[in-house]
């Protein structure tokens, strides 16, 4: 799926030809319908889809809110959203990295997301509902996106039914990242190099996945039509801005090269490992029942989502798709040389090629939509309540 989409190569058989090269392009007939060139049927679907998972959000927040305590009284509602990363995102957009009230190692995250939260917190002057309304917003674009890409709604249902979908909602960072990450990533597919450097620049900001999406954008570069791919790359290029300038605001800061490694290790324990010591590290944890039976659930979903990732990977190079299986392949790497896997399941909410190749894979067989959503929806729902009762981090 490396430049246009419209062949017919796949990662797993054959993909039917979409109606056009990356994304549906509007017919005369339905540009000419009121709001209909600034809004296609699938984007108003994928709207609705995202509206239609917030719904679902409100129910899981009701349920959790009751259903895990043992007390008479439920907790309040907007207490739901205030745990791990959330907590972590607004500590920083209230007090910066190095502030008297800065958490420790804050310099771990980003500062895209707390700076996007300050900024609504200016008119909406509650750190959740700005959080929320971040994510809010950043879906909108996000899903509208995805379903250009794809050339239909089908994608976007497949990212909302990951098992780690509560992620796009809440006061974390993901789908701001893939509010700059999917435009950036068609504008390349689409020729247009100096606009997906820039979107990738901002996805710097947002969250390390990009150090995987901006070497994919080059290698799509590379392998597009010729007589321009050096130039193009160089373009994609311009996207290492954006994580070269907090490098470099850390440094600065903190007169330390590692300091966001620094932070990693300090704050959760997360160095380089060989590959075989972090999967042999993350199977004792998963089987060994050195924790709570749910600590080794999660830890089991990070190896069946990092088991997703790499088989993704080899199926897009298998299929000749380079750009996908380096922004796949880069993602697995990285996960799989730490103390052990984390955050896999989130990780594989940024990888949306995956969705895209779902999506295209479904057609003439159903079976992929069963089995997908037979067995993802529960554990998303699982997963949701999980959060929300602050029972896991992600």
């Amino acid at each position: 799926m490396s430049g246009v989409y419209g062949d017919t190569a796949s990662p797993v058989g054959r993909i039917p030809r979409p109606r056009a090269t990356i994304g549906p392009q509007l017919s005369a007939a339905a540009r000419s319908r009121p709001g209909a060139g600034w809004l296609s049927r699938d984007d108003r679907a994928a709207l609705g889809l995202w509206a239609a998972a917030h719904a679902a959000l409100l129910v899981l927040v009701w349920a959790a809110a009751w259903t895990f305590r043992a007390q008479q009284s439920h907790a309040p509602l907007t207490a739901a959203f205030e745990h791990w990363d959330a907590s972590w995102f607004q500590n920083v957009a209230q007090f910066g990295y190095l502030g008297p009230h800065s958490m420790a190692n804050s310099i771990g995250y980003l500062p895209g997301y707390p700076l996007a939260v300050a900024a609504a917190h200016v008119l909406l002057r509650n750190w959740v509902l700005a959080e929320l309304a971040v994510s809010a917003i950043a879906g909108c674009f996000a899903v509208v996106s995805l379903a250009r890409l794809a050339g239909g709604r089908r994608a976007v249902l497949y990212l909302l039914a990951m098992p780690a979908a509560i992620f796009l909602m809440v006061g974390y960072s993901e789908c701001l990242f893939l509010a700059f990450a999917i435009p950036a990533w068609r504008a390349g597919s689409r020729g247009r190099w100096w606009t997906a450097g820039l979107l990738a620049a901002g996805a710097g900001l947002v969250r390390p996945d990009a150090l995987f999406l901006i070497p994919a954008l080059v290698i799509m570069a590379l392998t597009g039509p010729a007589g321009s791919r050096v130039a193009n790359a160089a373009r994609a290029s311009l996207g290492f801005a954006g994580p070269a300038a907090y490098e470099l605001y850390l440094i600065a800061i903190t007169g330390r090269p590692d300091a966001w490694l620094r932070a990693e290790k300090l704050g959760w324990g997360l160095h380089l490992r060989p590959p075989l010591q972090t999967l042999k590290t993350t199977w004792w944890a998963a089987f060994e029942h050195p924790f709570s039976a749910a600590t080794a659930f999660e830890f089991q979903l990070e190896l069946a989502a990092m088991a997703t990732i790499i088989v993704a990977a080899l199926a897009f190079g298998y299929r000749q798709r380079w750009a996908e299986a380096t922004y796949c392949g880069l993602a697995a790497l990285a996960l799989g040389t730490s103390t052990w896997y984390a955050a896999c399941p989130r990780t594989l909410l940024v990888l949306f090629p995956v969705c895209v190749a779902l999506a295209a894979l479904e057609a003439g067989r159903p079976w992929i939509r069963y089995a997908y959503f037979g067995v993802s929806l529960p554990i998303a729902v699982v997963l949701g309540l999980s959060y929300l009762a602050g029972q896991w981090a992600g």
